[in-house]
């Protein structure tokens, strides 16, 4: 049904609200017949007026249940679109066609059909509302019968329509009552109804047939059923004889033995109905009854129904017992009929049948059951049988059983004679118990009642009968099985034995067997004690024999047989009702055990009985009245085992007699055996005695240790946790686990030890390799018992100290929250490190001068020559954590974590926060440099980790932010007023400028932060022109040392907002000056020149505020220093490079020398062979390639300059060239820098400045990838221009072309996937990069090559196998190798990207796609230029996964893109064809690209010889094929030849298509040759395709044989057409020519 339609449904059930006379009163008296049946007349369906609805009404007459369902929807639909509130609903003739059809349809076989019924119906009833209510009572029973469909869609269906109207019981018992008369005919006429009139069987099969029958006589049976059960007497009365009409149908009663289980149900429960309101009636048809139920119903299969069926049949039996007797009129006794029911079991019914079957069998008259002997065993047997079925439910075997013993109970109550009594006690009742001790395959029929609660019933039926005799047979009984069970004892296996344990297993089974049912025994017996019909504790007497028994065995068989061990142990824990009572036969047996245990303990230890001895000494303690006996038990077999503890038996002993509270409380008074426990758990924690974790457990979760104990155990555990920056030992881990979650207060009794565990445990947890428990150990330990936490020490330790096991930074900053959140009222300073030790520390880094290559990458520039160290402390000693951070590089990242997440800075005192600040950004700054040069033994002793260079990282950009967040609040830095961060903001930079002056690294550092921090306050505050008499005040523009720093930090901190101004405009003015006079000998000069530098970049390039007379001084004086270059150190050359690219874009228009030795001190530079480490050499490399940069960008040059750059042009480029030379040990940023700028140098060269490349090729695989790059662009130009002179040479001199060996040298380690892990791999290493990009250059040189160079190049590469690494590796990296090659669509991989390779986009990619690409672009390049090479690794590959891979890969992406431009190739090679020869024509070539196809024709005497050649998909790994189209002037086997020939070429040379067709055209020109026209067609080719093949002997003019055979015959004679002179014909086919 549609959520629309159940809306309307709800919404219309006001309707129908009422049953008043006015609603159905008009049908109270109204009958209808029934129309069930599929012969009934079909409705007249003249009267409705929509054709549709007609068609739709017919189509329900139909078999087809989806056409059926079909015509319902679309009725439902025409019902919904005709409310009543538009013309009063549906027309009257739908609704009487309707009537006639529902019944019919609500019984169909589709379940959809009988569903939409009863919709449809309902939307009948809204839609048409008074006027169907005339019709109601002959769609009413039809209607309620759908209720009762089984199934529950349809019920539902047809239960929520009358649900709408029919709200509350009382309206519904009402309308069952109204309906009465109709119903009850329906279910009369529906009840005699057949297959075969429901039914066609012509079109339905036997089981629709069957399944339709019974859904209607099931509906019949419940629509009586519900009358009877809904109305009262009373009203049941009025109705009589419409009652008595339905009864007397024979299916009324015979359907409790139908084939369907849902009328079977339904029978029985109608007769149980009826037996309460029709009981007259039923007596009256107790014949009937007897036969159906007893005579025909016991014999037939109830399954489904024998709950209902045994329910009926009880209540029948107790109220009407002739039904057995009298009634019966069957031909076999009721006992026998009885038999065969009970022999089927309940079949598959519910546990409540046997409780049923119960009451039947003792309510059924004297002389069903037999009471003989005999027959009261078969009885029994026939019984077990139904019981012990396969089909029977486990769920109901205790009930089974019990219904079974009360059967017994019930024959033996009518058995009179001892031996009958014995004999059916023994045969029918004995055997459950006794296969539940003892279990054997024969009896395994018994099995299933096997079970405790039916053994107690089996036992209570004989012990407590008044009978003597039955009792005196149970007491037999156990007798006889307690010597059973001491055989099995005394004849179990020996240890030597192969089969001893699971001999020994099997008596400990029957042991605990014996005594869970001894147990249950003797707890009904303590029960029933003082009831009249106590339950006798029979087993008791053979129990204790039996456990002396066992005792005894025990010792004289020292202690093997451990299954004797086990029942004793079952008896104390599961009878310890024997022991209560201080009996001397219970006395006796524990005073056996203490003495056997005392006497043999060494024995006893090294035996498998122990843990059941020990297990039943502790289990002697829960015995009420028997304490005084356990202590006594309890230290004798302490005392007797101490001194075996080393032993492995020993250990589980004791674990298992400290496994209790009265043993653990026995044990904490021993102070011997407490040192034993403490040592032995230690060893196993330890590892070095893993049998004790059985006494480790016991003695904590029992409380076994005395607080001394507990003590030396915590502390000895915490010693043994960890050792130095080594993993947590497990064992230990495991045991103060186990001590956290079963007594935490173990582990916090002692502050010390608390404390040094918890710092292990924040060591550990920290670990990559940290053992999962370790978070949940510390979370478990985080509080102890004083309440107050350790982590405030813990945390002001592992700061202000540091070493190895040191706290890593976020485990401190994480217990920080923690600790701040526990403990707000804690005082902020109290957090931060100590300053004083972070000074001390720091300035141990401070004493060392930094490298010179700094000065490319900081702010600061020129000023890292400047300063000095006056010695230099060793750093090799410092304090380290495991990561190598010292305690400044600790400190700065734990206060900018605080700083970020725990504490304000506004909460401490202003000095602590200008202190905080600076040591911050400083250290920031100096780790900001080790990062940038890679160095050692600085705040971190290496940054080769990556844990270490990301929280480096972190740190710097961490400070960084805390300073710009210090300068985007303080508006009011400059006299430090403001209640925003202002006041700390101009303490900061106080401290700063008095720190930087000082030309140390001290001071330079506080100069760099000093630089950022006015960077950031100009950014967000911007410099008003009133700031000059701020500047002024600082007095710092000036060139004395105290002043050099400050200056550099003012000017680079300010920058561009100062160019305005006239302090730094006038120190510009003076330093120029000041330059005009200076000397390259003088520090003075060096510190006027870093100033210099500093100030300049303010102001644009060429725009200083100097005069040009002063600059050209300067100018002048500066290079004049350059005629002798070697005597300027790195730090003047590097100052005199930048000093002059500022300088000599100012005087552009001045001519002079300056010009010319600016550019040759920059070659110099180059080129000088320099005793100077690289990192000093750097800054004046770099200066001078900006210099020269910044002169050849010079606008409008003067003549000197563009002579100088003319004639100087290629021996600067050969001077960058070496610079790609330079030795580059470690990748630093400077030096990336400087690469780069060579790099974009390179780019630049002429190509005809680049005269010798082999030296070259080796700075392919150098590790840089920028001198990579540099050196891949000059070759990548250079190789395919060198092709067309080598091209001459190879064919000039004949010789074979090689690729270059320095070339291919660098392709002879190639790289394997198992080299490199998967990370390394995504970083793209630059080993793999310069394998990758040497074959790009390969296939450069492969571009431009020749066919004939190309072939010796493809021999060259085949020699040495060189492309088979390349496919392996390639195949491996994109996924084809493990059948999952990379998806280039889903990659993003375009037909452009693998048709070209940008090495400047590629680089700006992520490293591994950027590898992926290259790798596909070489694959691309394979395919092109060396096809055969990649066909023959494809041959040998061995792995038929990765073939596949491939083919399919390379067929999807690659060869639709070799074919396009193949045949792209053939077209642009016939466009642009040599002119033929007078005598030749060119080859007519056409290509069909959708085809993949090329034609290729030559004319000849206005025929074509032509050919095809087909590209497969597969292509190149697939070879064409050449296939003939018009052969023309041979003959076939020449023709054959020629398209072999042709297919060859193109296989053998590289797939040229060009190649093939080349060869083609060759033949044929060739083989026309010299060719003339036959004198007598006047043609070439003749009408067979042959050229003229006879000649004349005389006028040697040649004829085709066709031709003149046909001359002779016209002209009578054999001579020549054009001489006349004899020829003679001499043809193979004469004969035949002369026939034709």
């Amino acid at each position: 049904m549609s959520r629309r339609q159940l809306k309307s449904r709800a919404a219309s059930g006001k309707v129908f609200t009422t049953t008043s006379s006015s609603g159905f009163g008009a049908f109270s008296s109204t009958s209808t017949g029934s129309t069930l049946s599929y012969l009934s007349e079909p409705p007249d369906f003249s009267s409705i007026s929509d054709a549709n609805v007609v068609v739709s009404f017919k189509n329900l007459l139909k078999k087809d249940g989806t056409t059926k369902a079909k015509a319902l929807e679309d009725l439902i639909t025409y019902v919904e679109a005709h409310p009543f509130e538009q013309g009063g609903g549906a027309e009257e003739p739908v609704l009487e066609a309707w009537v006639q059809l529902y019944p019919r349809t609500s019984i169909d076989n589709s379940r959809r059909v009988r569903e939409l019924s009863h919709t449809l119906q309902f939307e009948l009833m809204k839609s048409a509302r008074k006027r169907i209510e005339k019709y109601v009572p002959k769609i009413v029973a039809t209607w309620l019968a759908g209720t009762f469909d089984r199934d529950r869609v349809v019920s539902r269906n047809a239960t929520e329509g009358l649900s709408s109207f029919l709200t509350t019981p009382e309206k519904v018992t009402q309308f069952w009552k109204r309906c009465q008369p109709q119903i009850l005919e329906y279910a009369s006429n529906a009840i005699l109804e057949t297959k075969d009139t429901l039914s066609d069987e012509r079109s339905t099969s036997t089981d629709d047939a069957e399944a339709k029958y019974h859904r209607v006589l099931g509906g019949s049976l419940a629509l009586v059923l519900n009358l009877l059960q809904k109305l009262d007497a009373a009203d049941v009365e009025k109705h009589q004889e419409n009652y008595d009409k339905f009864f007397e149908a024979e299916k009324a009663w015979g359907s409790a033995i139908s084939n369907d289980p849902t009328v079977r149900k339904l029978s029985c429960q109608l007769l149980l109905v009826c037996l309460g309101k029709r009981r007259n009636a039923v007596e009256a048809e107790l014949p009937r009854l007897s036969k159906v139920y007893i005579a025909e119903g016991l014999k037939s299969s109830q399954s489904g129904s024998a709950s209902d069926y045994i329910k009926a049949l009880t209540t029948m039996s107790a109220e009407f017992p002739s039904i057995w007797t009298s009634d019966y009129r069957g031909k076999k006794s009721p006992s026998s009929r009885l038999k065969i029911f009970l022999e089927k079991g309940s079949q598959g019914s519910a546990v409540t049948f046997w409780d049923t079957l119960s009451q039947m069998l003792a309510s059924l008259p004297s002389g069903i059951i037999p009471d003989d002997i005999e027959g009261a065993i078969d009885f029994m047997k026939v019984m077990k049988l139904g019981i012990t079925r396969r089909e029977e439910p486990r769920s109901n075997a205790v009930s089974a059983w019990t219904c079974y013993l009360n059967t017994a109970k019930h024959f033996l109550q009518l058995l009179l004679d001892e031996a009958s009594i014995h004999r059916f006690i023994e045969e029918t009742v004995f055997p459950l118990t006794e296969q539940y001790l003892f279990p054997v395959p024969e009896r395994s029929s018994w099995a299933s009642g096997a079970q405790l609660p039916v053994l107690i019933k089996a036992y209570t039926l004989a012990a407590t009968s008044t009978n003597t005799e039955l009792v005196g047979a149970i007491k037999k009984e156990w007798e006889r099985l307690k010597e059973e069970y001491k055989t099995h004892m005394r004849n179990s296996l020996p240890e030597a034995s192969k089969d001893h344990e699971r001999s020994q297993k099997a008596i400990a089974d029957e042991g605990s067997r014996w005594f869970a049912l001894v147990g249950l025994i003797l707890e009904g017996h303590a029960k029933t004690t003082d009831t009249e019909r106590p339950i006798p504790d029979i087993p008791t007497g053979p129990s204790l024999e039996l456990l002396q028994e066992g005792l005894k065995l025990l010792v004289s068989r020292n202690w093997k047989p451990f299954g004797a061990a086990a029942t004793v142990e079952s008896a104390f824990k599961n009878s310890s009702l024997l022991f209560k009572k201080q009996t001397p036969a219970s006395n006796s047996l524990v005073q056996l055990l203490k003495g056997s245990v005392l006497e043999t303990t060494e024995t006893l230890l090294v035996s498998s009985s122990a843990p059941y001895i020990f297990s039943s000494i502790i289990s002697l303690g829960d015995i009420s009245g028997r304490e005084q006996d356990f202590v006594q038990l309890w230290t004798t077999a302490i005392e007797a085992i101490l001194p075996y503890m080393d032993e492995s038996g020993a250990i589980q002993g004791v674990a298992k007699l400290v496994a209790s509270k009265p043993s653990a409380s026995l044990a904490r008074q021993e102070s011997r055996f407490q040192s034993h426990i403490v040592e032995t758990c230690i060893k196993c924690a330890c590892g070095t005695l893993t049998a004790g974790w059985t006494l480790f457990n016991a003695a904590i979760g029992f409380d076994a240790l005395s607080e001394l104990s507990e003590g030396q155990l915590a502390r000895e555990l915490t010693a043994h946790l960890t050792a130095p920056a080594g993993p947590a030992s497990p064992g230990v881990l495991k045991a103060l686990m186990l001590i956290a979650q079963k007594k935490p207060s173990i582990l916090s009794q002692d502050q010390d030890t608390h404390m040094s565990l918890m710092m292990s445990l924040l060591s550990l947890s920290e670990r990559s390799n940290a053992n999962p428990e370790v978070p949940t150990l510390r979370t478990l330990l985080e509080h102890p018992l004083t309440g107050k936490s350790n982590l405030v020490e813990i945390i002001r330790q592992n700061i202000n100290d540091v070493g190895p096991n040191s706290l890593g930074i976020d485990t401190l900053v994480q217990q920080t929250v923690q600790v701040q959140k526990a403990h707000g009222g804690l005082e902020p300073g109290s957090l931060v490190p100590d300053l004083k030790i972070w000074d001390k520390e720091l300035s141990v880094f401070l004493d060392h001068a930094p490298d010179a290559s700094l000065s490319l990458t900081s702010s600061l520039g020129s000023s890292y020559f400047l300063v000095s160290t006056a010695s230099e402390t060793s750093t090799a000693n410092i304090k380290r954590d495991r990561s190598g951070c010292s305690i400044p590089g600790r400190m700065a990242m734990y206060t900018a974590q605080l700083l970020e997440f725990v504490l304000e800075l506004g909460t401490l005192h202003l000095d602590k926060q200008v202190d905080l600040v600076v040591y911050l950004a400083v250290t920031a700054e100096i780790v900001a440099d080790q990062l940038t040069i890679m160095d050692n033994e600085k705040i971190w002793k290496n940054l080769d980790i990556d844990e270490a260079n990301i929280d480096a990282e972190n740190l710097v950009s961490s400070a960084r932010k805390v300073v710009s967040t210090l300068a985007a609040n303080a508006s009011g830095w400059r006299d430090g007023l403001g209640k925003d961060q202002s006041p700390v903001v101009r303490g900061v930079f106080s401290k700063l400028l008095e720190m930087a002056k000082s030309l140390s690294p001290s001071g330079l550092y506080s100069a760099r932060v000093l630089s950022a921090l006015l960077e950031s306050l100009t950014e967000n505050h911007g410099f008003p022109s009133s700031a000059e008499d701020w500047m002024a005040k600082l007095d710092v523009l000036k060139s004395s040392p105290t002043a050099v720093l400050p200056a550099v930090a003012l000017m680079t901190g300010l920058g561009e907002s100062l160019s305005v101004g006239k302090s730094v405009s006038n120190f510009c003015n003076r330093l120029v000056s000041d330059i005009a006079g200076a000397s390259p000998q003088s520090e003075k000069s060096l510190v006027t020149l870093a100033l210099l530098n500093a100030c300049m970049p303010i102001y644009e390039i060429g725009l200083l505020p100097v005069a040009n007379n002063r600059i050209v001084f300067a100018v002048r004086q500066i290079t004049s220093w350059l005629e002798t270059p070697e005597t300027l150190d790195y730090r003047h050359a590097a100052e005199v490079c930048r000093s002059l690219r500022y300088l000599l874009p100012c005087i552009k228009d001045v001519y002079g020398a300056y010009w010319e030795r600016a550019v040759e001190f920059c070659i110099h530079l180059w080129t000088e062979d320099s005793k100077e480490p690289l990192n000093n050499r750097l800054p004046y490399i770099h200066a001078s390639l900006r210099l020269m940069s910044t002169i050849q960008s010079i606008e409008e040059p003067n003549d000197d300059l563009v002579d100088v750059l003319q004639s100087t042009s290629e021996k600067r480029s050969i001077a960058i060239l070496e610079l790609l030379k330079l030795p580059r040990d470690k990748e630093t940023q400077p030096l990336q820098i400087m690469d780069a700028i060579i790099c974009r140098e390179v780019e630049k060269l002429p190509l005809e400045h680049v005269q010798d490349l082999s030296d070259l090729y080796g700075l392919v695989a150098v590790d840089s990838r920028a001198i990579q790059t540099a050196a891949f662009t000059v070759l990548h130009k250079a190789l395919p221009a060198a092709q067309e002179e080598l091209a001459l040479d190879v064919l000039l001199e004949k010789k074979t072309a090689q690729l270059p060996h320095e070339l291919l040298s660098l392709l002879l380690e190639a790289p394997t996937l198992e080299a490199y892990s998967d990370e390394a791999l995504s970083l793209f290493p630059t080993s793999i990069r310069s394998y990758l990009l040497t074959w790009h250059l390969v296939f450069d040189a492969f571009q431009a090559a020749s066919f004939k160079v190309r072939s010796d190049y493809a021999e060259n590469l085949k020699t040495d196998n060189y492309i088979g690494p390349l496919m392996n590796f390639t195949f491996d990296v994109l996924g084809h190798s493990a059948a999952q090659g990379l998806n280039l669509d889903k990659a993003n991989f375009t037909v452009e990207h693998i048709r070209s390779y940008d090495l400047k986009l590629a680089d700006a990619e992520p490293e591994e796609r950027n590898m992926q690409w290259l790798l596909i672009h070489l694959f691309y390049l394979v395919l092109k230029y060396a096809p055969g090479l990649f066909k023959a690794w494809f041959i040998e590959c061995r792995s038929k996964q990765t073939k596949i891979a491939v083919e399919g890969w390379m067929t999807r992406f690659f060869s639709p893109i070799i074919i396009s431009e193949s045949l792209d190739d053939v077209a642009k090679w016939a466009a642009t064809q040599e002119t033929p020869a007078e005598d030749e024509r060119e080859l007519l070539v056409k290509v069909s690209r959708p085809a993949k196809e090329v034609t290729a024709g030559y004319e000849v005497d206005e025929l074509h010889a032509a050919i095809a050649i087909k590209i497969p998909p597969a292509y190149p790994l697939e070879g064409v094929s050449v296939v003939g189209i018009n052969r023309v002037a041979v003959n076939e086997k020449k023709w054959q030849s020629w398209i072999l020939t042709t297919q060859g070429v193109i296989t053998f040379s590289g797939g040229s298509i060009i190649d093939g067709l080349a060869a083609f055209r060759r033949n044929v020109v060739g083989a026309l040759k010299g060719q003339t026209e036959c004198a007598i067609c006047y043609s070439i080719i003749s009408s067979d395709k042959k050229m003229p093949d006879k000649k004349c002997q005389t006028c040697k003019n040649l004829f085709h044989r066709t031709c003149l055979y046909k001359w002779f015959q016209s002209s009578n004679q054999n001579t020549c057409p054009l001489c006349r002179n004899p020829i003679d014909y001499l043809g193979a086919d004469t004969k035949a020519r002369r026939g034709g």
